[in-house]
Parts: structure tokens; C-alpha cells; sequence
């Protein structure tokens, strides 16, 4: 990245660098995308549906020019794909640690004119071993659906038509949860969490929801 690129914040420090290169609106975003898989442009814009093209195409160019992405040839008539560099998947731990703290700001799913919550669960071990699949969430009695399709859980409101299994739960074990004070198997016992389906799916659930800190 050109030096003429520094945005000047008058000191010459690591972090202030690590701003110039992915501190703007959505660069983060894309590279926590790009950590699931190398992504064709299309996909990445499908993927992030509030993201115009020329937003998308500025972020991607300015991270190549730093050494975070890089083009590479995708399957035999795929055209190319953008991946992180090894530099670029460096960030990996520091998103980790964004995202946990993001935790406590996540109190108005509407406030950003959201219409579903998506929650990356890449990061879980066996995650690509998990089928695709609906399950159902009842939090103090309001329904909604949670939809498991290739390395994404989406949120969304509503009843699933065919759950693979549906969990009942509270707002403060959910917040207990998010917290990291209590895990779904410390609901079950204790009442807060009741499984409606076959109890031999609720390993299907632990997987699905195992890296979702927020999901209130």
C-alpha cells in the first residue's frame, strides 16, 4: 500500500496502519467472508446484499493493494476467485475478538434496518460435516427460524415449515448464554431449554449454534 494512502492520523503506529487498511465501512465484513472460502465477485455481492458494486470493487481493489486479497484461478471455466493472502488471514483472530465484543451492541436487530441476522459459524470445529437444514427457535414464546446453508446460519421470524428440531427458551438464558455464563446443556438441566424433536438431533443443534454469541 502507497505511503500517499496513510490517512494521516499524525502517528506513526501499528494500529493506526491496520486502520488505514481495513478500517472503512464493509472492508471487515468482506474479509470475514473471504475467511470462509475464496468467493467469486457474484457470490460476495450475494452474500452481502447491502453492499453496492462500487463499494464492493473499491474495498477488494484496496485490499489487494495492501496484500490482504489476492486473485486466483478458480475451477476449470470458473473465471477467478478473491482469497485472503496469508497477511489477510492474519486478521482471523483479531475478528474473533471484534466479534465477541460486538456482542453487547446487538440489543435492536431492527435499529439497522435489518430484515434477517446472519451469524458466521464458520469457525466451528466440523462445521462443514453439518447438513444443511431449518431449526426452529421459540424465545419467550415468539417463533423463528434458523437456517443452516453452506457455512451461514440465518435468522429469520417466523416457524420453520420442517424443523430438525426446535429449541424453547428465554431472553435472560439467552442472555446468560451470550455472556458465556451458561451453555444450552446448562439450560436443559436446569429447565430453561426444552428440546421439541428427536433427542438425538440435539448434537445437530449444539453444531448449528455453537458459534452464534448474539442470537437474542
Amino acid at each position: 500500500m502507497p505511503a500517499s494512502a496513510w490517512t494521516g492520523y499524525g502517528r506513526f503506529c501499528p494500529l493506526a496502519r491496520a486502520l488505514d487498511v481495513v478500517g472503512e465501512r464493509w472492508t471487515l465484513v468482506i474479509v470475514q467472508e473471504l475467511l470462509k472460502r475464496p468467493s467469486r465477485y457474484g457470490e460476495l455481492t450475494h452474500r452481502l446484499p447491502g453492499i453496492g458494486s462500487t463499494v464492493l470493487a473499491d474495498r477488494l481493489r484496496k485490499l489487494e493493494s495492501a496484500g490482504v486479497v489476492e486473485r486466483i484461478p478458480g475451477p476449470v471455466g470458473g473465471g477467478v476467485l478473491y482469497a485472503l493472502t496469508d497477511r489477510g488471514r492474519g486478521l482471523s483472530e483479531a475478528l474473533e475478538a471484534l466479534r465477541r465484543w460486538g456482542v453487547a451492541y446487538l440489543t435492536d436487530p431492527t435499529a439497522d434496518g435489518a430484515t434477517s441476522h446472519e451469524f458466521d459459524i464458520h469457525y466451528v470445529e466440523g462445521i462443514e460435516a453439518l447438513e444443511d437444514a431449518e431449526y426452529g427457535l421459540v424465545l419467550d414464546g415468539a417463533p423463528s427460524t434458523l437456517r443452516f446453508s453452506r457455512g451461514h446460519l440465518e435468522h429469520t421470524p417466523g416457524s420453520p415449515a420442517n424443523p430438525a428440531v426446535t429449541v424453547h427458551t428465554t431472553s435472560d438464558f439467552m442472555d446468560q448464554w451470550a455472556a458465556g455464563t451458561a451453555s444450552w446443556e446448562d439450560g436443559r438441566a436446569s429447565g430453561e431449554v426444552r428440546l421439541e424433536g428427536p433427542d438425538h438431533l440435539w448434537d445437530s443443534w449444539l453444531a448449528a449454534t455453537g458459534d452464534l454469541y448474539a442470537l437474542r
